[in-house]
């Protein structure tokens, strides 16, 4: 399998967009594993560094005065990279980070092709380390 992405390390939060609201919950859980030092998946981005995968992460790291984290960047616009669900499209996603009006949370969930199959790509990122 040929890599799709790009892990990227030390990336200032600041840079990142995101374009989903996060919910107290899921930021909380995020916020404990932190606490207990656990593994912490690193965050989906684009090449615009728009958040595909990750704003509870980002979110936790905001409030816990992190300012870089590392990242696995993918070139959004492949035609192999599909949102499912919730009638949401590519250009929707871009719109809203970019204009702040952000989505609900948790209303895109990506997928990317490989070798002929669609996985999400959160289980390609996970593999990486958020710090």
């Amino acid at each position: 399998m040929k890599r799709k992405f790009k892990y990227n390390l030390s990336v200032p939060i600041e840079l990142l967009r995101p374009h989903e609201k996060t919910t107290n919950e899921h930021v909380s859980y995020w916020n404990k594993m932190y606490i207990e030092k656990s593994f912490i998946p690193a965050v989906a981005v684009s090449e615009e560094n728009i958040i595909i995968d990750g704003h509870h992460r980002i979110e936790m790291c905001k409030q816990n005065g992190i300012k870089v984290v590392n990242v696995c960047q993918f070139q959004y616009f492949d035609p192999g990279i599909i949102i499912k669900g919730n009638f949401i499209n590519k250009e929707e996603v871009f719109y809203s980070a970019l204009s702040g009006i952000l989505l609900e949370p948790q209303s895109s969930k990506h997928f990317i092709n490989i070798d002929g199959s669609y996985i999400k790509i959160i289980d390609i990122h996970k593999k990486y380390s958020l710090f």
